[in-house]
């Protein structure tokens, strides 16, 4: 159970939760941190802590996949089935709120 308290304590989980359900598509860690900290002022160590939590509670899946000739593959974040249900909660409690 601690994660789950980790997760609700950790504003950067809900704000990645509603950036992978915006996106509407995987992204990459570099993609992630960006537009975390576009949009919600978030710094790297925070969206990184995100993503570990997310991923501990099922909420996030990550993959590996190569990108054309890149001899690096890349890792892909996105939502599981469970995670895409929590982030249309949170972005309807950000909509109530704001």
């Amino acid at each position: 159970m601690p994660d789950l308290a980790q997760f609700l304590e950790s504003k950067a989980s809900i704000h990645l939760l509603i950036t992978l359900l915006q996106a509407n598509k995987p992204m990459i860690v570099t993609e992630i941190y960006d537009e975390m900290t576009k949009r919600f002022g978030m710094g790297r160590t925070s969206s990184e802590s995100a993503i570990v939590i997310c991923a501990k509670l099922g909420l996030v899946k990550r993959e590996t996949k190569r990108i054309g000739r890149n001899p690096m593959a890349s890792i892909f974040h996105s939502l599981t089935p469970r995670g895409r249900k929590v982030g249309e909660i949170c972005q309807q409690l950000e909509k109530a709120l704001t």
